[in-house]
C-alpha cells in the first residue's frame, strides 16, 4: 500500500508540475504578443504617398479628365504637404509623365521650373483648397493627323487670410503617337463664360 501512495503522489506531483508549465507558458504567450502588438507602428497612407506610388507604365489614367485631374491633384498636394525632396522629385516625375514631348522639349527645365513655383507660392502662403474638373467627355479633334482634345479646369487658389480666388484653365491634350495615352500638351487661363 506504501508503494502505491508513492507512485499516486508522484503522478500527482508530475501532473502538477506540468500544469504549472502549461499555465507559466500561456502567460508568457499573451504578455509577449500583446506587447509586440503594442509596440508595432500603423503607417497612414498620405497623400503624398498616393501621388509618389502612381506607376504610370502599369496605370496610366484612362481619359483625358483623368489626366487633367491627376495633374490638378498632383498640384494642389505639391502646394498643401509636407515633404521630402526625394518625394518632391517623384511627384514631379509623375507629372513629367504626363506631359506632351513637344512641351517638355520646350521646356529644359520642367522640373526646376515647378520647384521654383511651388517654392514661391508655398512661401506667400499660397494653396490649392479646390478643384473641379469639367464633368462632360471633351470632344476629340484631328490636328495634323493627331486626336487632340480640350478639358477645363476651375482652381481655387487660397492666399492664406486674403481668400480665395477662382481660376479657370482650358488644358489642350494630344494622344501620345506610341501609346495612345493623352498628355498634356499646354495649358491657357480661360475666361470665364
Amino acid at each position: 500500500m506504501e508503494k502505491e501512495s508513492t507512485g499516486s503522489a508522484i503522478l500527482k506531483s508530475v501532473i502538477i508540475i506540468a500544469l504549472g508549465a502549461i499555465v507559466v507558458l500561456g502567460l508568457y504567450l499573451i504578455f509577449t504578443r500583446s506587447r509586440s502588438k503594442g509596440n508595432e507602428e500603423t503607417y497612414q497612407f498620405t497623400a503624398v504617398d498616393e501621388i509618389t506610388t502612381v506607376d504610370l507604365d502599369r496605370n496610366y489614367p484612362a481619359s483625358a479628365r483623368k489626366v487633367v485631374e491627376l495633374y490638378a491633384h498632383t498640384m494642389q498636394v505639391l502646394y498643401r504637404e509636407t515633404y521630402t525632396d526625394e518625394q518632391q522629385d517623384k511627384m514631379i516625375s509623375v507629372l513629367m509623365g504626363i506631359m506632351d514631348t513637344e512641351l517638355l522639349d520646350a521646356n529644359l527645365d520642367f522640373a526646376g521650373g515647378i520647384k521654383s513655383e511651388v517654392t514661391g507660392r508655398k512661401a506667400e502662403d499660397y494653396s490649392i483648397s479646390n478643384y473641379v474638373i469639367q464633368t462632360k467627355e471633351p470632344d476629340e479633334i484631328k490636328v495634323d493627323g493627331r486626336k487632340m482634345c480640350y478639358v477645363d479646369c476651375l482652381f481655387s487658389l487660397r492666399h492664406g487670410a486674403n481668400g480665395t480666388t477662382a481660376n479657370y484653365y482650358r488644358f489642350i491634350l494630344r494622344r501620345d503617337e506610341i501609346k495612345g495615352n493623352w498628355k498634356i500638351l499646354g495649358w491657357t487661363l480661360k475666361e470665364e463664360e
